[in-house]
């Protein structure tokens, strides 16, 4: 759950959140979109690269609301947010039971496509773990009529 609020933070609007940021519209548009995920840990436990593919419906109410639409752990702060209308920065800090988590990541918005990547260093009771995601998304349709 917590890997997909992290990477919905890469993927959508982060327009509206209570701290200072460079904040535009970014250039996608509403829609049915498609996602392929790449993510890949290295450290002490490594593990192959795992693929994953969703599709879900983003609307324009959605993308207004920003960062506001997540279900960020209360654990995590969101350090810094750039977001510009063909790209998105931003770098988040969470303590999830003890075990810190610093995350950065780097979106590119094509109107009907984007793609980015997210990089985490975990200090795990293990050592030091990191986890890489790859990611590409296109728009495939409109939403239903009752979203």
């Amino acid at each position: 759950m917590f890997q997909r609020a992290c990477m919905l933070l890469i993927c959508f609007s982060l327009t509206t959140i209570s701290f200072p940021v460079l904040a535009e519209t970014p250039n996608l548009q509403p829609g049915i979109w498609a996602h392929t995920t790449t993510t890949t840990i290295e450290g002490p436990m490594s593990l192959q690269p795992q693929t994953s593919t969703n599709q879900e419906c983003l609307t324009q109410a959605q993308i207004d609301k920003g960062v506001n639409m997540l279900e960020i752990p209360q654990q995590c702060i969101v350090q810094q947010v750039k977001v510009l209308r063909d790209t998105a920065d931003f770098a988040v800090d969470c303590d999830i039971q003890g075990i810190k988590n610093h995350f950065i990541g780097h979106t590119n918005f094509h109107g009907d496509h984007m793609d980015g990547q997210m990089s985490s260093e975990m200090n795990s009771p293990m050592g030091v773990m990191v986890m890489k995601m790859n990611f590409t998304a296109k728009r495939i349709g409109a939403c239903p009529a009752s979203e």
